[in-house]
């Protein structure tokens, strides 16, 4: 199996440790629920990779590669700085976008699939950075 199959096979298991909570508490659609699935979703998709990562079963490939932790959190505050900084600067398209006269369902669905390919896009440059730094170790003995 390839490793970057593999990886996105992995995040769908992550995924439903990750994603349930925060679609839960966003639906309730009071004034904190955006607030509050935001923040579980921000610990979650931290502590359960950074968890996994930490167990025997995290490898991936036929060689039976891991991801370091150092690279995971590189990674994943790269990401979400660079998620902030675009959210910042779309945020007045994205208030008048049509996208919020859409059913609660179809939003829902937009939603999970949006944290599912950022997991992955977190663990596949984890993957990419773990190697890379692993390949400039090994030459440097």
């Amino acid at each position: 199996m390839s490793w970057w199959y593999d990886i996105l096979r992995q995040c769908v298991f992550m995924s439903f440790f990750i994603i349930p909570i925060p679609i839960g508490s966003y639906t309730i659609h009071n004034g904190s629920s955006a607030f509050v699935a935001l923040v579980v979703y921000i610990v979650l998709s931290f502590c359960i990779p950074w968890a996994y990562l930490g167990s025997r079963e995290a490898r991936f490939s036929r060689k039976q590669l891991a991801i370091g932790r150092g690279s995971f959190v590189a990674v994943w505050i790269i990401i979400s700085i660079l998620f902030g900084i675009f959210s910042t600067l779309m945020e007045e398209v994205w208030k008048y976008a049509p996208f919020w006269e859409w059913p609660t369902v179809s939003r829902d669905i937009i939603f999970i699939l949006g944290m599912y390919g950022e997991i992955c896009v977190i663990m596949l440059g984890a993957y990419i950075v773990s190697r890379v730094f692993s390949m400039r170790t090994s030459e440097g003995r």
